[in-house]
Parts: structure tokens; C-alpha cells; sequence
């Protein structure tokens, strides 16, 4: 299947990328149901979130018949008997219509991913590849360990990993970036460099919850790597 994929891949991006302005070509579905999303740069990611929009609705209380009737005694006794008159009757069974607020975006899993963890913890760029080594707590901080592999000829001194944590459910936690891989200056032997596999300390994060990430659903998206 992914000789087959890599086939249509590359069709699609020799199709499109003469006249293609944006980053994004294409979007396939392969046979395991999951998205691919193709880029001009002739890189492609698996779409793994998506957006759902639902409009809060808030009701409104109504006041009690007897507290009406009383708000409109007391605006009577204050303006001339002519306005009594005029004030309309307050009837118990009077309705209550629920008012919608605009609508609340929020971010999640897509079904693809839940059913198919595997698409997630990993992530490639220009060669240098992150995975999701190991992870342990203390108190409530959670620690990340990474494995690093490198098949890029540059040598690698800083990779900036944007990690988006999603509970049990699917539901986006927060997003945080991590400096995942830094070398020391001027120390050759802390670069990454072609062919080595490395692993790192752990990284503490904050803010997670235990018991709402017991299947343990991240995503890892590389956004900057530097080298020397």
C-alpha cells in the first residue's frame, strides 16, 4: 500500500506544483481510511485533527408570576393610573425562549486517529525524525523523552518540536512548543549529526491531567530545525 501511495504522491505533486501558489496541493484518503495532505514542497502529513463548530445555547430564567406581578404593583404606585392601565397582564404560563450565542470552535481528534494511535507520537522533517520515546510523571508533571534520527548531512544543533496534548476522548488539551534537541556550543559531540539515533532527557510539562490522558494521544509537529 505505501508503494502504491508514494505512486499517487508523486503524480499529483508533479500535476499541481508548476501552477500551485499555496502550501497545500492535494488531500488523498488511503486505504486505512486516514487523510494525507500533500505540499508543494513534495513533503506530505497525515490529517489527524479537525475542527468542530457548536453554537452555546443559554437559557433564560424567567421570573415568577408573583415577582412580576409585584415589579409591576411597585411601577404603578410610581406613575399616574393611566399606566396601570396600559401594562400588560403577566401570565404564568408565559414561554421561555433559549437565546443561542455564537458558535465555539474547538479542536479534536479525527476518527482516523483515534481508531489508529500510531499515526500519532512521530514526526519527520528535512531528514531529522521524532518519536515519542517514553514518558513518566512526577506529581503532576508529565515527562517526555524523544528518540532522534537523523539521515540529513547538516549538523544538527536546535530542533523545535510544537507537541499538541488530546485527552481520552479526542479533545485538544493544549499546545505547547519544546526545544526538543540542543546542543551545546561549541562541543562537536552534542550535534546531531547523519545516521546517529539519540535519546534525550525528559522534557516536564504542566497543566495535563493523569487521569484524562491515560492513552497517553500526542501529536508532534517539527517547526524549526538549525544546524551548523
Amino acid at each position: 500500500m505505501k508503494t502504491k501511495f508514494n505512486a499517487i504522491a508523486s503524480a499529483l505533486l508533479l500535476l499541481f506544483a508548476p501552477a500551485a501558489m499555496a502550501a497545500d496541493v492535494a488531500v488523498i484518503t488511503l486505504e486505512n481510511g486516514a487523510n494525507v495532505r500533500l505540499k508543494d514542497d513534495f513533503t506530505w502529513e497525515y490529517i489527524i485533527t479537525e475542527t468542530v463548530t457548536q453554537p452555546v445555547v443559554v437559557t433564560q430564567v424567567a421570573a415568577s408570576p408573583a415577582v412580576m406581578a409585584k415589579s409591576v404593583s411597585s411601577t404603578a404606585t410610581a406613575v399616574a393610573p393611566i399606566a396601570v392601565a396600559n401594562t400588560p397582564t403577566v401570565s404564568a404560563k408565559t414561554p421561555v425562549e433559549p437565546s443561542i450565542s455564537p458558535a465555539i470552535a474547538t479542536t479534536r481528534l479525527t476518527a482516523a486517529a483515534m481508531a489508529q494511535p500510531s499515526l500519532l507520537g512521530s514526526t519527520a522533517k528535512d531528514g531529522i525524525k521524532v518519536t515519542l520515546a517514553n514518558t513518566q510523571w512526577k506529581g503532576d508533571k508529565l515527562g517526555l523523552v524523544f528518540d532522534f534520527d537523523s539521515t540529513s548531512d547538516d549538523h544538527v544543533t536546535v530542533v523545535n518540536v510544537e507537541a499538541s496534548f488530546f485527552d481520552d476522548q479526542g479533545g485538544l488539551i493544549k499546545t505547547e512548543t519544546i526545544e526538543a534537541w540542543e546542543a551545546i556550543f561549541r562541543m562537536p559531540e552534542t550535534y546531531l549529526r547523519k545516521g546517529q539515533h539519540r535519546q534525550t532527557t525528559p522534557f516536564w510539562v504542566e497543566g495535563i491531567n493523569k487521569q484524562q490522558w491515560q492513552k497517553q494521544l500526542i501529536s508532534l509537529k517539527i517547526i524549526e530545525i538549525e544546524s551548523r
